[in-house]
């Protein structure tokens, strides 16, 4: 579709339509959703008050720049009650922003003939084949779903450290890694009484004081810190705090601290903490390995752990080409799939949707307004006492301007929560708003959207492997939804006179 095509065809798009687009594209750039709804009011402003024909006159201008401003100061100064200079900039702005939202490759992309591209993608499957090598065979750690979970990993690390378990490598990887650290950030002072240490008197702790490995003699006076990095990154000054606890815990004790990465990233304490990479790691069980005659089980257990380390966590630069030469291939169909892919945040919101229908009449869920991470739903009660707008002028593109939303807010804890969007509001709609911010003060400082309330639902780690517990999900939004009902409870017994039809 050349770029004359996609204008005429988006001409004949409702806002709301051209609205939701640009909506999903500011959230794939995981913009703040108070950064999207000020980018949709502001950007639709010509749009709402100089009407579609004046809105697409601009857009398509040569002379955008001009054209756009001469518009908007016309509407400001008859719509705004603030100063118009001021205002137009960034209106401008948001305006220009859109434009160039509209232009751009990215517009109506997912308007594509689906079928086709999946269709040329599967006509073409044998590509695939090149893949066989690290996909066709059977890996323990795929079937746990373990491949990426950093505290699966260092358990292993825990496992291959330990020098009497039945891995059959004795206390070698150890060895290994305290022969890393010597030969790559000692300065030689000192280094032969620790090389010839008894591994066989360390044993290993895991998740010590929240520390990721620990391994430590008591008999040699040595102690070795681990802390063990795959998707995150450090936080809360950890390594400061477990190096003090090591200091504190350990005085009399030699002591050494490496940082473990994917990539063998600088820690924020390189004088203090020995980077590593998970290279390095398997570079000292790979020659372990090919040093010793292992048990079969062993064997297994351990080539299946370096195989899906050289797939997952270390580059492998054979299969990083075969995977960019496939998908350069057929991007929008491996688009198009990884769009739908199954995730936590998807059974989770699928887990809700599924919860709003079996509440019947007393939910009415907005599929428009709502993403994989965030539910949006009206109740009865409010519709009538919210009035609704004449025209889609909301943030949403809808003619309510308030939802109650379920999304994750902090840390591993989804809440529900009473938004107000009190953008583009009639005097009826404020007077409402400032009737239940008399009853439930607003929470948050936004000029344009107002959480008046909001119910902590239940917690869930979505980066773990633990399967979702579906009935705890559906406990906390019951009682979330008891705490709703009294809140618009309270809300109807407080504002009287003031219900609307809709």
């Amino acid at each position: 579709m050349n770029i004359q095509e996609k204008i005429e065809k988006a001409i004949k798009m409702e806002q709301s339509e051209i609205k939701k687009e640009f909506m999903s594209y500011l959230r794939e750039q995981e913009i703040a959703d108070s950064t999207i709804f000020t980018r949709l009011t502001d950007s639709f402003y010509l749009w709402r008050n100089a009407g579609k024909e004046v809105f697409w006159k601009v857009i398509k201008s040569d002379n955008f720049d001009r054209d756009a401003k001469l518009a908007l100061r016309g509407v400001l100064s008859e719509k705004s009650k603030g100063d118009v200079g001021s205002l137009l900039n960034g209106y401008c702005s948001h305006l220009r922003k859109l434009r160039d939202f509209i232009y751009s490759d990215v517009f109506l992309s997912k308007d594509v003939d689906k079928e086709d591209v999946i269709k040329k993608f599967l006509l073409d499957i044998d590509c695939l084949d090149e893949l066989a090598r690290w996909t066709d065979r059977f890996n323990l750690f795929d079937v746990l779903k373990i491949t990426r979970t950093e505290i699966r990993h260092s358990n292993m690390l825990g496992w291959f450290l330990s020098p009497d378990e039945n891995h059959g490598l004795n206390d070698k990887i150890l060895k290994g890694f305290i022969q890393y650290i010597v030969e790559h950030f000692s300065n030689g002072k000192d280094v032969l009484p620790i090389l010839m240490m008894d591994f066989h008197s360390f044993i290993i702790q895991r998740e010590w004081k929240n520390i990721d490995l620990i391994a430590k003699s008591d008999k040699e006076k040595f102690v070795l810190c681990i802390e063990n990095k795959i998707g995150t990154s450090e936080h809360d000054n950890q390594l400061d705090r477990y190096r003090k606890i090591i200091e504190s815990e350990y005085p009399e004790y030699r002591r050494m601290f490496l940082y473990l990465s994917p990539d063998g990233d600088e820690s924020s304490e390189p004088d203090c903490w020995y980077s590593m990479s998970y290279q390095n790691v398997l570079d000292i069980i790979e020659k372990t390995v090919d040093s010793v005659e292992l048990p079969a089980n062993a064997k297994f257990l351990i080539n299946n752990y370096i195989e899906i380390i050289r797939r997952d966590i270390v580059e492998d630069p054979e299969l990083a080409e075969i995977c960019k030469k496939i998908y350069y291939k057929h991007q929008k169909a491996l688009d198009l799939i990884f769009e739908y892919k199954p995730d936590k945040s998807s059974e989770i919101a699928d887990i809700v949707k599924e919860w709003i229908v079996n509440k019947g009449d007393k939910i009415t869920y907005d599929e428009k307004s709502s993403a994989k991470k965030t539910i949006r739903f009206r109740t009865p009660i409010m519709d009538r006492i919210i009035p609704f707008s004449e025209e889609p002028n909301a943030s949403w593109g809808t003619r309510n301007h308030y939802f109650y939303e379920i999304k994750k807010r902090t840390g591993n804890a989804f809440y529900i929560q009473f938004v107000i969007d009190v953008n583009n509001s009639s005097d009826e709609q404020k007077k409402v708003y400032e009737s239940i911010n008399n009853i439930y003060p607003a929470t948050n400082k936004d000029d344009r959207w107002k959480i008046h309330y909001s119910q902590r639902l239940f917690n869930i780690k979505e980066d773990s492997d633990e399967e979702i517990d579906e009935q705890k999900i559906i406990e906390g939004l019951d009682k979330g939804f008891k705490a709703v009902e009294a809140f618009q409870e309270k809300l109807l017994s407080k504002i009287t006179g003031m219900f609307v039809d809709i």
